[in-house]
């Protein structure tokens, strides 16, 4: 779901995450009140700094948090206090790079203590904004990680058993999940469905990007944008569509966009081979190296039979093959640890939540 925000159309996300702690609700309330000590505990919580200490109940408090999960970039929010209620509810309004609301709320089962944690925000990201519509499965499944994390490491704190742990998207039509293909293989063989995603995914990433390095290195951006288009265009309709201007031709755009993307896809296959087979971090240094083989294969290689390409070789073109690696590794890898399966959802677990 997305709204207009002051900068433009954000996308909503309303999630839920139920923890079942086989541990005093006194100690798990003061464990989670206590969120300056959440690093000692929580993999995905940072940092998290006391910017105002709020009244005596700590209403109006505010925190900044910095979040990071499996996903190369990190979350920084505040979050100001609202409603404080000792073993009850904590509540508190998020401003940052998401903005919106977090609610805990606590109950228990006999000794077993029931933490539910309701996450309504937006994103305020503009890259976030424009890369939703592909990548927000894989946003929703990064913040289902940290919990995760969060779940695990409390019981830990706590020397207690996590009886059960769950998230789900509260925006999803019940029983009718819309997230993405979630096996890297099916069937024994490569899913042609995340071949599809990753590939258009960091097809994208790479042209945001190249987008962006253009304005930082003070080159014209729609001149080059359309100057590249007739250099991809060119491989189908000729050299006849190089000579100048650059200017926008629907016909040259269409061309030039579906080459690109077939290209993107094609270039998934060897990252969607090797991507089960590495942690994420050494996947995604491989990633770059994919992005610089495949630059001296575009801008060297197929110069022998399309020489009008070596007018694309600079910096910005290197380091947005780089990028574009990357982001095959790193959506393979995504994949190929099955986060992208769809996950049953909280009623079904838990009929008397």
């Amino acid at each position: 779901m997305t709204t207009r925000s002051a900068g433009g159309t954000a996308t909503e996300y309303h999630l839920l995450t139920t923890w079942h702690i086989d541990a005093p609700l006194a100690e798990v309330y003061e464990a989670i009140l206590d969120s300056g000590r959440w690093p000692e505990w929580w993999p995905g919580a940072e940092k998290v700094e006391l910017t105002a200490p709020g009244d005596s109940d700590g209403i109006d408090s505010i925190r900044r948090y910095s979040w990071r999960g499996d996903l190369p970039y990190p979350v920084v929010f505040e979050v100001r206090a609202t409603r404080i209620e000792a073993l009850m509810a904590i509540e508190g309004r998020a401003r940052g790079d998401l903005e919106g609301t977090g609610r805990w709320l606590f109950a228990h089962n006999g000794e077993v203590s029931v933490v539910r944690y309701e996450w309504h925000v937006r994103s305020v990201r503009w890259w976030m904004n424009l890369l939703a519509p592909l990548a927000r499965p894989m946003f929703i499944r990064n913040h289902a990680r940290i919990m995760t994390q969060g779940g695990e490491g409390l019981a830990r704190r706590l020397d207690a058993a996590l009886v059960a742990e769950e998230s789900i998207d509260l925006m999803a039509v019940k029983d009718e999940p819309k997230a993405l293909p979630g096996h890297m293989r099916e069937g024994g063989m490569i899913n042609p469905l995340v071949l599809l995603t990753v590939g258009i995914g960091a097809g994208i990433l790479a042209t945001v990007a190249q987008i962006a390095l253009w304005g930082l290195a003070g080159m014209p951006i729609l001149e080059t944008l359309f100057r590249d288009a007739r250099l991809t265009a060119a491989l189908l309709m000729g050299p006849g569509v190089l000579p100048p201007p650059s200017t926008a031709q629907w016909d040259i755009l269409l061309v030039a966009t579906l080459i690109h993307f077939a290209l993107s896809i094609a270039y998934a296959l060897l990252p969607a081979m090797l991507a089960a087979r590495l942690p994420a971090g050494p996947a995604i240094a491989v990633g770059a190296v994919y992005g610089l083989g495949i630059y001296i294969v575009n801008l060297y290689g197929f110069t022998a039979l399309f020489p009008w390409f070596s007018v694309a070789r600079d910096w910005v073109t290197l380091v947005t093959h780089l990028v574009f690696g990357m982001g095959l590794s790193g959506g393979c890898w995504w994949f190929a640890q099955g986060y992208g399966k769809s996950k049953p959802s909280l009623e079904r677990q838990f009929p008397s939540a």
